[in-house]
Parts: C-alpha cells; sequence; structure tokens
C-alpha cells in the first residue's frame, strides 16, 4: 500500500488547522458598536474596522477562536503576576475589617 496507508480513512481526519495570529489580534481587539442593523466592529481604542478586517474576522476556524480565548484567559493571570509585588502584604489596615466590639 505504501503511501497511500498513511492518509486518514475520513475527510478532515487527522488534519489539524493552525491559529492564524492576524485573526487572534483581531479576535482579542475588538468590541461591537450600535445595535440592531447598525451593530459594526471596531477596535478596542474606536478605530473601525477596515473592509479587509471585516472580511477576516469573518473567516474565523475553531482554532482560531481557542487561540484568542487562551490569549484572554492568560491576561487576568499576567495582570496578577505583575501586580502582586506592589500589593501591601498582609491584611493590616484592610478596610474591609471591623474592629472588634467594645467589652465593657
Amino acid at each position: 500500500m505504501g503511501r497511500f496507508a498513511e492518509l486518514p480513512s475520513k475527510p478532515g481526519e487527522g488534519i489539524t488547522m493552525a491559529a492564524r495570529p492576524e485573526v487572534v489580534a483581531l479576535l482579542t481587539d475588538f468590541e461591537v458598536k450600535g445595535d440592531g442593523a447598525d451593530q459594526r466592529f471596531v477596535h478596542r481604542d474606536g478605530r473601525p474596522f477596515t473592509a479587509a478586517e471585516n472580511e477576516l474576522i469573518g473567516s474565523t476556524t475553531d482554532e482560531d477562536m481557542r487561540a484568542a480565548a487562551g490569549q484572554l484567559a492568560a491576561v487576568p493571570q499576567r495582570l496578577i503576576e505583575m501586580i502582586t509585588p506592589y500589593l501591601p502584604e498582609g491584611d493590616e489596615g484592610s478596610e474591609d475589617e471591623e474592629d472588634p466590639p467594645a467589652t465593657g
């Protein structure tokens, strides 16, 4: 059988597509403005998507979505890692704590 033995038995089986960085970048930098028929994609800084960007985001694959979700999920953890060294240690002076009631 030679080379043909290596082919998958079902169409699409064994084939994985890589996420496209340009699509992942758009998926992590967009907002939807307007409502109803006036909805449109814009960048988070307010710039409207170009026609090419609209077409590109319209071709989003599952792999693109997974990669974008992974990047967005990593943001809070990375933020915590960056901020933690600057936070005061312990709970001293916490505004949420109440003093115990005075005893008489």
